[in-house]
């Protein structure tokens, strides 16, 4: 397997200590908005596998010509940074030919002692590494705090390459960097100019100084990017420097699926919806109903609220998830919003549907799980008591459920969900008790709830 080593030394350098994220993961005064990497504008959709795909390491080396004489570069790469029991490196890695992808890529850091005695590894996936491309990474590993980590080595291995001259399908847009008192947070746009919808992304996140330096950096999960359209991101990053300005570099991964559909728009309506901010201005609070108005039990649904200031920078974004969604059902849900960064003000937001996939040999057609009462908890407001009844003739387990709370103008203030894992007869009653989170500041007028079967749900 085509093979690439290059040694980075340990340098003691000043640190600012950031949130700690991980390789592949995550976890003030507002920057002037950033530049974004240079990537071409695809014409065409590269074509990555409709399931996805773990990559394996190969034990003999496979020689290909092409891959000898164009090998891929490390730009740019960080001091190796340590703070207690954190330590941090990023790399800026390039494709510098303008013919060759490389196919199922995986990157590898080794941390050694000064002994040479190997103490972490990292690793990251990239399905796809297209000519003329530039992508960021970064790896942090957690040792005790009495081991000193003295070099940093980063290697990559490859299952090939392909003569394609495909351009890479993402760009960013918006990037900003906020201070945030501390932890600081990078949130922007990554744009999929490509005809292709795909799920399951990654977007990697880059922190330079005034001279270039990489200086920390961190990644983001995106559930979904709809094709020539875009997907907001807002992930905290691991700082050991003052930051300039960012790079994101939007990829996909080995659990990236493609979507080959145009109309996203008629199978999933919005019924309602309503946000509101906490009282300390950090958190959103609120909730949405949607709908399913296809005849058609519909798996995997995805739901992003995105929300921005009046110059169209993000400031947070929200997500939600429905395992399964039945014909004509409609659920309440309360998607789990990030903080919002200091300074930030709320101006307006928007909302994007991913319909799940239809299952036409599903168990059920409509849902026979009846709420029978929603109450509040005589120990707490925030303690929603729900009792329901399985009409259903089969035992059934793992149930979902979920509750929206309202003010008394009749708007979604917040809401919650659990699950119940006990098996319920056919006929047989249950309750579930779910905290629910809304502002202080609102008083909770009413209640509503919805019992739906979930993804571990079975019938017996």
């Amino acid at each position: 397997m085509p093979k690439k080593t290059l040694i980075i030394l340990f340098v003691l350098f000043p640190l600012v200590i950031g949130l700690a994220c991980s390789f592949s993961g995550k976890a003030d005064p507002t920057a002037t908005p950033t530049e974004e990497p240079v990537v071409e504008i695809a014409t065409e959709p590269p074509v990555i596998p409709t399931e996805s795909k773990s990559p394996e390491k190969q034990e003999e080396p496979i020689t290909h010509p092409a891959e000898i004489s164009q090998e891929l570069v490390v730009l740019n790469q960080s001091d190796l940074f340590q703070e207690d029991s954190e330590v941090f490196i990023g790399y800026l890695i390039n494709n510098p030919s303008s013919d060759i992808l490389y196919e199922e890529v995986e990157f590898t850091i080794d941390f050694y002692n000064s002994a040479g005695g190997l103490i972490d590894s990292t690793y990251s996936y990239l399905p796809l590494f297209y000519p003329n491309t530039t992508h960021g990474f970064t790896a942090t590993i957690y040792p005790d705090e009495s081991v000193t980590v003295a070099s940093a080595e980063i290697s990559w291995i490859f299952s090939g390459t392909s003569s394609d001259t495909s351009e890479n399908p993402f760009t960013t847009d918006k990037l900003r960097y906020w201070e945030n008192s501390g932890y600081p947070i990078v949130t922007g746009k990554a744009v999929n100019n490509s005809s292709t919808t795909y799920t399951n992304l990654t977007a990697n996140i880059l922190c330079f100084d005034d001279d270039d330096n990489i200086v920390g950096g961190g990644s983001e999960h995106m559930s979904f990017i709809h094709l020539n359209d875009y997907t907001g991101f807002t992930s905290y990053v691991d700082t050991y420097g003052e930051v300039a300005r960012v790079e994101v570099y939007p990829t996909l991964t080995f659990n990236t699926k493609v979507i080959d559909k145009t109309d996203f728009t008629s199978e999933i309506s919005i019924v309602e919806e309503n946000f509101v901010y906490g009282s300390n201005m950090v958190w959103f609070y609120g909730g949405l109903i949607m709908k399913n108005e296809t005849e058609s039990v519909l798996q995997d649904s995805y739901v992003k609220i995105t929300f921005y200031d009046k110059d169209d920078y993000i400031i947070t974004t929200g997500s939600g998830f429905l395992s399964v969604l039945l014909p004509g059902d409609s659920v309440g849900i309360s998607p789990w919003i990030s903080t919002l960064p200091d300074d930030s003000i709320y101006s307006h937001h928007d909302i994007l549907l991913l319909p799940g996939k239809a299952d036409t040999s599903y168990e059920l057609s409509t849902n026979p799980f009846k709420v029978n009462s929603v109450t509040i908890s005589d120990d707490s407001s925030s303690d929603i008591i729900v009792n329901f009844t399985n009409t259903y003739s089969k035992q059934v387990s793992d149930l979902d459920v979920y509750v929206l709370v309202y003010n008394a103008e009749g708007k979604i203030i917040g809401g919650g969900d659990t699950w119940t894992s006990d098996p319920i007869p056919a006929g047989g009653t249950a309750e579930a008790e779910i905290w629910v989170s809304y502002p202080y500041s609102e008083t909770v007028a009413s209640v509503k709830a919805w019992v739906i079967p979930g993804f571990w749900t079975s019938f017996e």
